[in-house]
Parts: structure tokens; sequence; C-alpha cells
């Protein structure tokens, strides 16, 4: 039986790439506050989105309204994170989840969902551990550091779907790298 990882490079299962806003860096004091993924066949080319503000318990912290242009306002109408988080989950399915330095996200996921009852899709692949060993002579693998060395456009904005899209360009550019 081959790994998620094995499974996504031959094209024999689409992913999940996802990334998230949150209040700050604990995810068991912070709070999501937005959810992007993109669905990616690798054997197609199809690409689906999802996109969503979570609406927080707390007020937006200047340093992350500064980062990503989100305020208070911004989350009037936005779901209640057990509804952001069913809607997600129901998106990912079965399908592998893939994230950009995953601890951090799933870290979110797996707190978020304990808070509100749900269960977190259980198989994750990290594609800056992935980038980390087929990406050399770079100064660090943060995601923008890779995106430029691979020649990846990089959006200015610091948001959860800005994010996402250029860290599924980056993990399918070094899976590229394994085989060419």
């Amino acid at each position: 039986m081959s790994t998620p990882l094995e499974s996504i490079a031959a094209g024999q299962t689409p992913y999940v790439f996802f990334d998230l806003e949150t209040t700050g860096l604990t995810p068991k004091r912070d709070r999501i506050i937005e959810i992007a993924a993109l669905r990616f066949d690798r054997a197609s080319g199809e690409v689906e989105a999802f996109q969503t503000l979570v609406k927080p318990d707390r007020p937006i912290p200047a340093f992350v309204r500064a980062m990503t242009g989100l305020d208070d306002a911004a989350f009037a109408e936005a779901p209640e994170p057990k509804d952001a988080l069913d809607r997600f989950f129901a998106f990912v399915g079965d399908d592998p989840l893939v994230a950009y330095n995953i601890g951090f996200d799933n870290a979110f996921l797996v707190a978020e969902a304990e808070r509100v009852g749900l269960t977190p899709p259980p198989t994750t692949v990290c594609a800056m551990r992935f980038a980390q060993s087929r990406v050399k002579d770079v100064p660090n693998h943060r995601l923008e550091t890779v995106a430029k060395a691979l020649d990846c456009p990089r959006p200015r904005a610091r948001r959860a779907m800005e994010d996402c899209l250029t860290g599924l360009i980056v993990f399918e550019k070094a899976l590229e790298l394994t085989t060419a």
C-alpha cells in the first residue's frame, strides 16, 4: 500500500492543499479566522476551491489586522467555527490534506475541531518538509523563500487563499523535481 505522498506524486489521488489564518500562534489559545483550500487532481489538472472566514470569539489583534487586512467588521457575516469546519471537512472528504508547514495548520485544525466536537481529516502531508528534501541551496525553507527559488508567483497579500495557491504551486514544482 502506498503512502499518501506516493499516491499524490503518482497522480492516483486528488489532494487538498489548505492554509489557515489565525488570531495568533498558539492553537489552544488562539483561533482560526480563515480557511482556504484547493483540491487538485494531478491526473486531470482539475482544481476546486474552498474559502471561508471563520467568526472568532475575540477581537482581531492589531498585528493580524496589519498582516491580513482583516478587521472585526469583516467577520460580521462569517460562519461560526463549527459550521465553517463542518463545511471544510466535507470539502476535504477522504482526500489527503497537504499544507506548507502542516504542523502549524494541523494543530489549529485539531484544537478547533476538539472545541466544537468534530473530528478532523487524518491524512496529512507537509509540503515544507517535502520541499526541504528537494530544494537545496536556499537560506531557509519559508514559503516565500522557496517560492522565489522555484520562480513561483508570489502575491503580496497575506491571506489564506493567496498562501494556499503559492503553496500548491511550490509543492507541485517540488514534485516535478523528483520525477524530472
